[in-house]
């Protein structure tokens, strides 16, 4: 099993619809490649946790790479883990509030949250990186 998490800044506004967009393609590619993760977004940031056999989820960062959505991709884990911890989601969107009535997967920030000592058990570098994302704006500290 293979882990990256990597923290990226959107080139430019993101809207919903590009939000939604984001989010299905994610699900169709992460589901045939046998990829789960979670993408978090606020305030024009993204933090993503990606999760799979080795070449899938570095095909999938070499597409997320070549994306001029992104600017300023900074990975910041990348190696062998023991297990997923996000084996039930092809891909997990979230954000502060889920605003996105037509994407299934949306979560709010406090589903996330809550779901912190489960994936602190698995991972603690994991956990430490979602509160980090949170603490790094005020609004949802």
């Amino acid at each position: 099993m293979y882990r990256i998490i990597y923290l990226s800044t959107a080139a430019r506004q993101i809207t919903p619809e590009d939000l939604e967009s984001i989010l299905s393609h994610a699900q169709i590619n992460n589901a045939r490649d046998g990829i789960t993760g979670l993408l978090m977004f606020h305030d024009n940031n993204f933090l993503q946790f990606l999760e799979g056999e080795q070449a899938a989820v570095m095909a999938c960062v070499k597409r997320i790479e070549a994306n001029t959505m992104h600017r300023q991709i900074m990975r910041v884990f990348a190696g062998e883990v023991d297990q997923r911890l996000f084996a039930e989601w092809s891909m997990a969107f979230a954000r502060p509030a889920t605003t996105l009535p037509n994407a299934p997967g949306v979560r709010a920030f406090d589903a996330v949250r809550a779901l912190l000592p489960d994936i602190e058990r698995g991972d603690r570098r994991v956990a430490i990186m979602i509160r980090n994302f949170f603490s790094s704006f005020r609004d949802v500290g």
